[in-house]
């Protein structure tokens, strides 16, 4: 193995280094706790680290992707909201960042027709231009359909999730994604593999699964709770 770090200590420990090339990993997490935010911070981590990163994604702006990088690059000197106000020492810090670690690339893709094909297909042109992921983070699996017609949504998403780690086997990349959990994961302590959305598949066919959960009280004093559910 050779992991590529995703840049938070205990987890690294845990990962014996991180995550390494056709593996793949699943943040799960309820609504608001900050799966786009821990997966821009690995991706992040990836790309300071050497590798080229393709960061995916459906329901956020493209812009709101880059200042976290930027915030992410001056660690933690300004918030989101400070980054405007220094924007000329913060692109300038940017700019060295870029250069010295590997590449990053961002990609929206809309969430009503996107199939693991098409993501695959993507990457595979994106191959042949020069650009080569060495991980990639895919925010988040539940928006991708099924490449192919079936009757049950459970089945489906494990058929997705499926080509999802075919993928990551066959173009040798790492890959993270992220899954959303029911209702159930709102606000508790600890998010088990009982609170997954949908078909307890994904999770099955995940070769690691990490859960965050987020109380009211850790949400106002900016801590959370992680599990590893899979290793």
């Amino acid at each position: 193995r050779k992991p590529i770090p995703t840049g938070i200590n205990g987890l690294d420990e845990v990962m014996d280094g991180g995550l390494s090339k056709t593996e793949l990993a699943i943040v799960l997490a309820p609504l608001g706790v900050g799966k786009t935010t821990i997966m821009t911070k690995m991706a992040n981590t990836a790309q300071r680290c050497g590798q080229n990163v393709l960061q995916i994604f459906f329901e956020d702006n493209p812009k709101v992707i880059q200042r976290k990088h930027l915030t992410c690059w001056m660690d933690g000197k300004y918030t989101l909201n400070q980054i405007v106000e220094n924007d000329e020492e913060v692109l300038a810090n940017a700019e060295i960042m870029q250069k010295n670690g590997g590449r990053i690339q961002l990609k929206k893709f809309t969430s009503h027709d996107t199939t693991m094909t098409k993501i695959k297909q993507y990457v595979k042109k994106e191959i042949a231009k020069g650009f080569k992921p060495d991980i990639i983070f895919l925010d988040y699996i539940d928006c991708v359909i099924p490449s192919r017609r079936v009757d049950d949504v459970n089945v489906g998403e494990g058929v997705v999730m499926r080509e999802f780690e075919a993928m990551l086997f066959e173009l040798n990349i790492a890959g993270w994604t992220a899954v959303q959990s029911n209702r159930s994961g709102l606000n508790a302590d600890t998010v088990d593999a009982t609170m997954m959305g949908g078909s307890i598949k994904k999770a099955q066919i995940g070769h690691f699964v990490l859960s965050i959960a987020k109380t009211l009280e850790q949400k106002e004093s900016g801590t959370a709770t992680m599990a590893i559910l899979k290793s």
